[in-house]
């Protein structure tokens, strides 16, 4: 019966982290679409939104951020999901109790820090950083 009950454990540790992953992916869309948005909206504004094109880099920031955080949180719950595993090769092995779906951390800021930096998470919003300020920089010095 224990067996049965950590399979079901590494089955929702499972569906957690294909959600988290999911919802990484669709950061990263969003990100993008509401840069371009309020990047055409500016742009198309001429002189009144130059000024205002760096505003741009707040949608971009805030779903890095919201990103990295999303990739902190699935390599906590895929640790989780490597102890419970083991647990379940190894009955002995330290691990969680079935069913224990909270993540230990000791270093969640690290984590984060970690994850930020990451190349699949900060190509996008690199990029769209960039691209703004190239732009901010053009639209200056060409006045």
């Amino acid at each position: 019966m224990d067996t049965d009950h950590r399979i079901k454990h590494l089955e929702m540790s499972q569906s957690i982290i294909a959600r988290l992953s999911q919802q990484s992916f669709t950061v990263r869309g969003w990100s993008v679409t509401l840069v371009s948005v309020i990047f055409a909206l500016l742009t198309t504004q001429a002189r009144q939104g130059s000024g205002l094109i760096l505003l741009a880099l707040a949608p971009a920031w805030i779903f890095w951020g919201l990103d990295g955080y999303y990739l902190s949180l699935e390599r906590r719950y895929r640790e989780l999901f490597a102890s419970a595993a083991r647990q379940l090769r190894e009955p002995l092995a330290s691990g969680p109790l079935p069913f224990d779906m909270i993540p230990d951390s000791d270093r969640p800021a690290r984590d984060f820090a970690r994850a930020i930096v990451t190349p699949s998470v900060a190509a996008i919003p690199v990029v769209l950083t960039a691209l703004i300020i190239g732009y901010r920089v053009v639209a200056v010095v060409g006045g």
